[in-house]
């Protein structure tokens, strides 16, 4: 903190009306890290102050019938203020009601300002409530003598430490709202689905994780980008598959993956093969699905230039048989990229529970489902199909999603899965 001299504030007044006016002022003078003045004091209000006022702030009439009146402490307050910052919580209403005092004797007031509730907004997205009490409570303060000037204004002055460092960026510990907090220490960090429900307990959104409790607060970390979903979330649960494979599987029946075009392989009359672009139609069979044109565009010109290595010798007779070959062999080791490894294959995983195995089935290049069983893996692969608890019919979302996971599979640090041909088991 720089060794500028800050002036915390709190004030106590008798409504939110227009015509409020100040009962108890509270003034901590804070330079280096040093609390080097406080100043408290009763105000005459000269009005009758409502009785809600006085329950709130246990200020009687009496003690404020024996304060002095503001001109009477105005230089008092002007010698700790000018030259200084400003700093309160909602300047709006402490700084422009004092200054308002000040133009009625004729004086004006500037200061620069410090808004612990505009910085909190600032730097902390998505809380539920920006007042004192939240705020406090996201950091841990505590408020002695709620709703009179000096507690207020003691808390305040801890509040503002707090932003200060945040705003500074010096602040190295990650901040979670209090019930996301709370709500993540019952999220696990193994495979699964983690949905984030708003205050009625509906499902805003879902993430299929590796680890659910890391992705739980990447996504819930206190920062400006995950704003919308801080604000709307309410609770987190989990659910456990085991297998971060399956876990993607689910949430492809939430959310089904639907291109709109596909590269296809192709074959001429002479047996000669090539890539073409076509809008994806259902049901269509093709290498590589996109949603967008461009990116579908940027993959063939890709393969197109992967293909330009070879220089052919033209005949009036078109390409010899060696060439097509050729041709026919390199076109076919690009498209073992969107293949699966093997037509036939089972992959092996984690389960649920101690003991339990998860297991994805692919037959014929198809992923025909997925399943549990505490039976050895010799038994599974023996006979996958019996083991099978959810069934897919050519999905192609799910192929997809497969075919990506085995490549990214030897690049993971930590292997969960492991895969092998079904012709291994025979």
């Amino acid at each position: 903190m720089n060794s500028r001299r800050y002036v915390i504030c709190d004030i106590e007044a008798t409504g939110l009306h227009d015509e409020k006016e100040i009962i108890e002022i509270a003034l901590i003078t804070y330079q280096d890290g040093k609390i080097t003045d406080v100043y408290e004091t009763l105000i005459n209000p000269l009005k009758e102050v409502a009785p809600f006022i006085q329950n709130l702030t246990s200020i009687s009439q009496r003690q404020l019938s024996e304060a002095p009146k503001f001109y009477e402490v105005a230089d008092a307050l002007r010698m700790r203020l000018e030259g200084n910052v400003f700093v309160s919580h909602n300047t709006e209403f402490d700084f422009e009601l004092l200054r308002k005092k000040f133009l009625e004797m004729g004086q004006d007031l500037k200061m620069k300002n410090f808004c612990t509730l505009k910085v909190a907004q600032h730097e902390i997205p998505g809380l539920r409530n920006y007042n004192l009490d939240s705020l406090c409570s996201f950091f841990g303060i505590k408020i002695k003598e709620r709703h009179r000037a000096l507690g207020d204004a003691r808390a305040t002055l801890e509040l503002f430490v707090e932003l200060f460092k945040l705003r500074l960026k010096t602040y190295t510990k990650i901040h979670y709202l209090p019930h996301h907090e709370k709500a993540l220490k019952n999220i696990t960090t193994k495979s699964g689905l983690i949905y984030f429900r708003d205050n009625n307990g509906k499902v805003i959104h879902f993430e299929a994780a590796y680890n659910m409790e890391k992705r739980a607060r990447e996504l819930l970390v206190v920062k400006a980008d995950n704003r919308d979903l801080l604000i709307r979330t309410e609770s987190i649960d989990g659910e456990l598959t085991g297998s971060p494979l399956i876990a993607e599987f689910k949430k492809l029946l939430f959310h089904p993956y639907s291109p709109k075009w596909v590269i296809k392989l192709l074959t001429l009359d002479n047996g000669e093969k090539f890539f073409k672009l076509f809008p994806y139609k259902r049901g269509d069979q093709g290498l590589w699905f996109f949603q967008d044109y461009p990116e579908a565009k940027i993959k063939l010109k890709e393969l197109e230039r992967n293909l330009k290595t070879d220089v052919y010798l033209y005949r009036d007779d078109g390409k010899s048989k060696e060439e097509i070959l050729r041709m026919n062999q390199k076109i076919e080791n690009l498209a073992k990229e969107a293949r699966f490894p093997n037509e036939n294959l089972i992959m092996m995983g984690e389960g649920r529970t101690i003991g339990e195995k998860s297991f994805v089935l692919v037959r014929g290049g198809q992923v025909m489902g997925y399943g549990y069983s505490e039976a050895s893996e010799e038994e599974i692969a023996a006979n996958p199909e019996s083991f099978i608890t959810r069934r897919f019919f050519q999905h192609l979302g799910v192929n997809l999603t497969t075919k990506r996971y085995l490549r990214e599979l030897k690049n993971m640090r930590q292997k969960s899965d492991g895969w092998r041909s079904l012709a291994e088991v025979r």
